[in-house]
């Protein structure tokens, strides 16, 4: 096949206006890039097809996706920044453009809220709040405005709200069932607040139950979602947690920071203490050990949300729905039979 700089010489121009000549440009002569593109073709030189603009990118419109603005504050929670991420992704996938609003709850952010849907070519809503906001709620539905409400929202939620979540309840249960499998039967859990950390521990209580298993009498330790909040706490804690063998930290952030304190302080994981994390995230690959967590499968999540939105908005459909995702246990380093 001809090259470029080749033509150029059987054209007696250089290989720049050759290059432009057969990508169509206007800056060149209708002549120039005549006799260039008959050159080219006489010579065999194979034209890459152009890619055609898709028309219908974008135009459907906006998804504006309203976050609780504690959530998106520096530093931002690790997995809502992951599930954030996927989110973007599938609006863009449906061919819609997204705006990102924080919400606090106050005057203020609800009018913000409201001045951008109103006045922009919003068509629906994914809402990633710690808390139901009956006035969000309302006004949405008074204007039929198309939303899903995503993550953190407990199984005995209002009927006639569309849900796209992960059964919290059964990771809680997942991470007791499989410390329990590998023989321990003293063990811990560090939570935080909301509805989903309320269904994670209630889930580990209720695997100690069905398996017959008291629960230690400090069982239950609250904390800050912070790596540095779980440092601090396995310290003012140590008291209460030493004489256990294993920890289910409900995020995989306090995952990590449990297994660094335990290291520091000269304890092996998983053969003196078993560490389980929730989330699933990439992250609890870099700490020693690897550490084992319950997956919120992400992708899922944020497809599934998508999906159930744009159904809502093509078929201008007012059924809600409740879905719930299935954690999965994702097996690393961290946990091993007690001594």
């Amino acid at each position: 096949m001809i090259t470029t700089q080749e033509l150029a010489k059987l054209a007696g121009v250089s290989q720049s206006t050759v290059s432009r000549s057969l990508n169509d440009s206007p800056r060149i002569s209708s002549e120039t890039k005549k006799r260039v593109q008959q050159l080219a073709k006489q010579h065999g030189y194979i034209f890459k097809e152009k890619k055609k603009k898709n028309p219908s990118l974008f135009n459907k419109g906006g998804i504006a996706i309203i976050i609780g603005d504690d959530k998106i504050r520096a530093p931002l929670e690790l997995y809502l920044e992951y599930l954030t991420n996927g989110i973007l992704k599938e609006i863009e996938k449906h061919n819609f453009y997204s705006v990102v609003l924080p919400y606090d709850a106050s005057h203020d952010s609800f009018k913000h809220i409201q001045s951008v849907i109103e006045d922009g070519n919003i068509k629906g809503v994914v809402i990633i709040y710690h808390h139901y906001h009956t006035k969000l709620e309302d006004y949405l539905s008074k204007i039929n405005m198309p939303h899903v409400y995503t993550q953190y929202f407990a199984r005995n939620m209002k009927k006639n709200l569309n849900i796209i979540d992960v059964d919290h309840f059964t990771g809680g249960y997942i991470a007791a069932e499989h410390l329990i499998s590998l023989g321990h039967q003293k063990m811990v859990t560090l939570t935080h607040q909301g509805s989903d950390f309320e269904e994670r521990t209630s889930g580990f209580k209720s695997a100690l139950e069905d398996y017959r298993l008291p629960l230690h009498p400090d069982g239950v330790i609250a904390t800050g979602n912070t790596y540095a909040a779980g440092y601090q706490v396995m310290e003012s804690h140590w008291h209460q947690i030493q004489d256990c063998t294993a920890i289910f930290a409900q995020t995989d952030l306090l995952g990590i920071s449990v297994n660094n304190y335990l290291f520091d302080h000269g304890f092996k994981v998983p053969e003196e203490y078993s560490v389980i994390g929730f989330d699933g995230l990439s992250e609890g690959e870099y700490c020693r050990p690897q550490l084992t967590s319950i997956v919120q499968p992400i992708a899922v999540l944020a497809e599934s949300s998508l999906n159930r939105l744009t159904f809502l908005i093509e078929q201008k459909d007012t059924s809600a729905s409740h879905f719930f995702i299935q954690p999965q246990l994702l097996l690393r380093k961290s946990t091993a039979p007690p001594r």
